[in-house]
């Protein structure tokens, strides 16, 4: 009777627990990081990608640095170096074991969050500019992922200022990734940035796999797509279909194994493209060997929003590595939208890899008389490609008996079936 909480009311340890789902969950919807929860420190390399050992060195350091920021968020963290070293994995993976202690954490890649500030001008936007702007700049901690990317627009430099000014000032957790040197920043920004008072600064290098942030192959579903996976019988809706995918099916191994030249795949939607393209992929990466996975429309997409007529070394660095990594798949090609400035930049990757015989897997659902001219004049050409027809599918524009009516040249002039 005399105890001071007597009469009072106390949640049972059921109710607790799902209270405390529901805060991570509410937490989780705040942080915007989307499907990047994936990425944490559970299956984070703690030594990075470089084979350089004093590299491998650094990386550790920052990946010990970043897991004491999580646990006690103070001060800022700057994770410079190209694209693939590893910097926006770590930088997820800190928001992430933030959320997972309870601590509120935002999650910004920074041309998204501009367009977001635009957006907030406009008078049917469900969230005001003004409330938009505080939540940034009073987060828990602040994760801006990709700092100069975005457009070099007054407005956004002053934008960006503000925002990491008001932080500075605060001396609120941050945390930021970027291609760029660090000195590469206007004054004002490099100033507080660097300042060795507050931040901590950490180079990565590039990795030895090739890997860069335009890759697809580690998202979940892709990476399961491997050749013993494959099954040509759930794909096939008949004993002929069945076959010839068997048959692309073999030939793709065989390709994984060697890779050399192009293999276009084609066939209609839901006959396994994809799959067969990825086991390939996910093969060679297996095998030590340099590949990157990329679905056109996420490419040029992601080629459009990297373009700034202020910097455009950044635009070329990330070019340069789809242009000649040593294996490329380039995944749905003629799902992208045809403008000219898309058709350019694809006919330019298509071509500069044609003309240097850099191994090459396309998937494709159109008829070859529907490719633009300049790009099937390469993907059908027999002394570079083969063509794999998934099933019963009419790519040279003819109803053709065919199974799979791939034909390459072996010796100029000598033609031989693919299969």
């Amino acid at each position: 009777m005399g105890h001071p909480d007597f009469g009072k009311a106390f949640a049972c340890a059921c109710t607790e627990n799902e209270l405390e789902e529901e805060r991570v969950t509410r937490l989780r919807r705040y942080s915007n990081l989307g499907p990047l929860a994936r990425l944490t420190f559970a299956n984070l390399s703690p030594r990075g990608r470089s084979p350089d050992p004093g590299h491998q060195e650094s990386f550790a350091q920052a990946v010990a640095s970043a897991r004491r920021f999580a646990e006690e968020p103070a001060g800022w963290l700057l994770f410079t170096g190209p694209s693939g070293s590893g910097k926006t994995h770590l930088a997820a993976a800190i928001a992430s074991s933030c959320i997972d202690s309870g601590c509120g954490a935002l999650f910004m890649v920074v041309p998204d969050l501009l367009d977001h500030l635009r957006a907030a001008y406009q008078p049917e936007s469900e969230v005001g500019y003004d409330e938009l702007f505080e939540l940034l700049k009073n987060a828990p901690t602040l994760v801006l992922d990709d700092l100069g990317v975005q457009s070099a627009t007054p407005w956004a430099q002053e934008k960006l200022f503000q925002l990491i000014n008001h932080r500075y000032n605060g001396r609120l957790p941050t945390v930021f990734t970027t291609n760029l040197d660090a000195a590469s920043f206007e004054p004002r920004l490099q100033s507080r940035l660097t300042d060795p008072e507050l931040s901590h600064v950490f180079r990565f290098e590039p990795g030895a796999g090739g890997r860069s942030d335009l890759d697809s192959l580690e998202l979940p579903l892709l990476a399961r797509m491997t050749f013993k996976t494959f099954e040509p019988r759930v794909l096939a809706h008949h004993n002929q279909e069945l076959r010839d995918i068997q048959n692309v099916y073999r030939q793709a191994m065989h390709f994984g194994q060697e890779p050399a030249d192009w293999l276009v795949i084609a066939g209609h939607s839901g006959r396994g493209k994809t799959r067969l393209a990825a086991a390939i992929a996910n093969y060679c990466r297996e095998a030590g060997k340099q590949v990157m996975f990329v679905v056109v429309p996420d490419l040029l997409d992601r080629l459009r929003s990297g373009y700034n007529p202020q910097n455009p070394a950044l635009f070329d660095e990330m070019f340069e590595q789809v242009r000649n990594v040593p294996l490329l798949v380039l995944d749905d090609l003629g799902a992208h939208s045809g403008t000219a400035w898309a058709e350019e930049k694809l006919f330019q990757l298509i071509n500069h890899r044609y003309n240097a015989c850099l191994p090459t897997v396309i998937t494709t659902n159109l008829a070859a008389n529907n490719i633009e001219p300049r790009l099937a004049s390469r993907l059908t050409d027999p002394q570079v490609s083969t063509i794999l027809l998934m099933g019963d599918f009419d790519f040279w524009g003819k109803q053709q008996s065919i199974g799979t009516a791939g034909y390459k040249t072996a010796t100029r002039g000598r033609p031989r079936r693919a299969d």
